[in-house]
């Protein structure tokens, strides 16, 4: 294990003060907890994770439960399920180069960037030597790796379960969000927040994998996982301010009431995510995880936390300064 730097000190000794989450005299939480919002002697007045969820949302009652977290520690975790389902109407994959999709992010090099699934694009990838477009103008969907494609999972009627830190810990050194892996959970539905889309050029992060195949993502960044279940690549409510800073109008975010502001999601190691700005810019101090230590609406007493990242695609943090638990995301 690294030795921590002084910053990291610093910020571990302001969250154990103002979370209660080091040290042998914290409270552990009990079961009344995981609805009455409390966790621990000093945070009576602090809500719990899971009051940010609309109570419709959940496919089973929300549990506190004893849990191992990946840096060995024994804590309390709440394990939250949601019903999972599409949450977008698309666009998805065109059917035809002349057709407006939804949007991608192309790493090849032709025109590379976050686009929308169009024409230009198509044009771009034929270019790099991939024949997505078929003779007769179709575009190619779900094709194998290697071949020139446009990928498009449908989703299947499943439970998502998440297991969250009750008390988040924070880690000597910050823990790196690899491609398509669990950052979090979306307050606005309970859908997975998930990590960068895989490479086009690369191909998922898979063994002998050739690339080739272009996820589509609907205009709020959600898509289907090949496993069945809807996840999210963007916060959904800040989906439209990344469209507009990319300068794409053939679609918008319509399914997905928008904000600039307020909170969005919480990560895997329980420290919430809020949307990109604060009084209308993008707070200072931001550390490598774009987040930081401060008072909130919904924590006055102040807590660390995320934001998303200001008019970038995708716009997720792309590391986590706590430990999540073991085992954070199962579906069934």
């Amino acid at each position: 294990m690294q030795t921590p730097t002084r910053t990291a000190l610093t910020l571990f000794a302001l969250l154990c003060t103002a979370l209660t989450a080091c040290g042998s005299d914290v409270d552990s939480p009990t079961e009344d907890d995981a609805t009455s919002g409390t966790g621990g002697s000093d945070t009576s007045t602090e809500p719990a994770l899971i009051d940010f969820f609309d109570e419709e949302l959940f496919a089973a009652t929300p549990e506190l439960v004893d849990c191992e977290l990946e840096n060995g520690s024994s804590t309390k975790c709440y394990r939250i399920s949601f019903q999972n389902y599409q949450d977008s109407s698309g666009p998805f994959c065109p059917l035809t180069e002349d057709d407006i999709g939804g949007v991608g992010i192309y790493d090849g090099a032709t025109n590379p960037g976050f686009q929308v699934l169009k024409k230009e694009l198509w044009d771009g990838m034929e270019n790099d030597g991939w024949d997505v477009v078929d003779e007769d103008g179709n575009v190619r969907l779900n094709g194998e790796q290697g071949t020139g494609t446009c990928l498009e999972m449908p989703t299947i009627d499943l439970v998502v379960t998440f297991l969250i830190p009750a008390y988040p810990e924070p880690l000597d050194t910050p823990d790196q969000i690899d491609v398509v892996e669990l950052y979090g959970v979306a307050v606005y539905d309970g859908m997975p927040l998930t990590g960068h889309p895989p490479s086009v050029t690369d191909g998922p992060p898979l063994p002998n994998a050739q690339g080739g195949g272009i996820p589509s993502l609907d205009p709020c960044g959600g898509h289907g996982d090949p496993a069945g279940y809807w996840h999210w690549h963007f916060t959904p409510e800040n989906s439209q301010s990344v469209l507009d800073a990319f300068q794409i109008d053939d679609v918008s975010c319509t399914d997905i009431p928008q904000k600039t502001e307020g909170l969005v999601g919480f990560a895997k190691d329980g420290y919430p995510i809020y949307s990109p700005l604060e009084d209308g810019e993008v707070p200072s101090g931001l550390d490598e995880c774009n987040g930081l230590f401060g008072a909130t609406p919904e924590y006055p007493s102040g807590v660390y936390h995320y934001y998303a990242v200001d008019q970038q695609a995708p716009n997720l943090p792309t590391c986590i300064i706590g430990a999540a638990a073991q085992r954070s995301f199962s579906i069934e």
